[in-house]
């Protein structure tokens, strides 16, 4: 089976969410709306572009990347894949286009100082790198956003994750950077250096935040990994044994893939469809929504990123 670090995250989270999305491909009563993932996906697209079209070497770099923020964002709303832009809804955190790419624009100097600051740059400088992996019958899946060798006075491997949330580090896991880790090393047979987050609304010491790791977080973590994937594979097949049998079905449903209320079920897509999520999300929010996962114990002379 294939599993990626978002279906090991949904599963830990609620089973029966991941049965959802997953293994029945639910079709959703309303389609979700993405708006509040268009200002990351288009920044991330943008710098993406940045390292694979090598723009660090040129001196207009920061004119270029203006010059592609609508098409990327156009971009960006075309590979929803059915969802919807909705941008009168109330927990929207744009209300137009407008206010949307502006927000974008003041965003790509910042993320510009962050890689200066950092040393962001380097003889190998890789955006979208996708680390697939074989672990006997299945397949690990996993793209890292940027896998860069940095320019001295690091003279590391790093992989970093870049992420638009107005929260910077308060929702973010460790786990999905270990998990990369987990990929580069089976994938490559070389460990990172260090894994960090980038946050591309803030500045500074903010900017990034750097996760400890070991090689036994690593071991520890692929072990649950493919201790997970036995386990929902076991299930599927037990449940193509009753397929035929509807009764019989919903029970070993409710059996292998059990929903599990929390905070997560305000979050979860598929909450109209789950008795324990429509409670949950019918009691009054006492905090915000934290999905919480285990945690496993020479460069090109045409670098222009100094400051001129």
């Amino acid at each position: 089976m294939y599993l990626s670090y978002s279906g090991f995250k949904s599963y830990v989270q609620c089973p029966y969410s991941y049965w959802h999305k997953y293994v029945n491909k639910t079709t959703l009563l309303t389609p979700e709306n993405t708006v509040n993932s268009l200002y990351g996906s288009t920044v991330g697209i943008l710098f993406e572009g940045f390292y694979a079209d090598k723009l660090w070497r040129s001196k207009d770099y920061e004119s270029v990347l203006q010059s592609r923020v609508e098409e990327t964002f156009d971009k960006a709303v075309k590979d929803q894949r059915g969802r919807i832009v909705d941008w009168n809804d109330e927990k929207a955190n744009y209300h137009s286009r407008a206010e949307l790419l502006a927000d974008v624009r003041e965003t790509i100097p910042r993320g510009l100082q962050i890689i200066r600051e950092n040393r962001l740059i380097g003889p190998q400088a890789d955006a979208e790198v996708k680390l697939d992996s074989k672990f006997g019958p299945h397949l690990v899946g996993g793209r890292a956003d940027f896998i860069i060798r940095r320019v001295e006075p690091h003279k590391d491997l790093v992989i970093l994750d870049g992420k638009g949330s107005k929260w910077g580090g308060k929702f973010v896991e460790d786990t999905q950077l270990k998990w990369y880790a987990v990929l580069h090393r089976a994938r490559l047979n070389v460990v990172p250096d260090a894994l960090g987050f980038v946050f591309w609304r803030f500045e500074g010491e903010k900017a990034i935040t750097w996760v400890k790791f070991t090689s036994a977080d690593l071991d520890v973590l692929q072990h649950e990994i493919l201790t997970t994937m036995n386990r929902v594979a076991t299930s599927i097949d037990r449940l193509q044994g009753v397929s035929g049998k509807l009764k019989a079905f919903d029970e070993l449903r409710q059996e292998l893939f059990p929903a599990q209320a929390g905070d997560n079920c305000r979050l979860c897509a598929y909450a109209d469809l789950c008795e324990e999520g429509k409670a949950k999300v019918a009691e009054p929010s006492r905090r915000k929504p934290r999905v919480t996962l285990p945690q496993a114990g020479v460069v090109d002379d045409g670098l222009c990123l100094d400051d001129e």
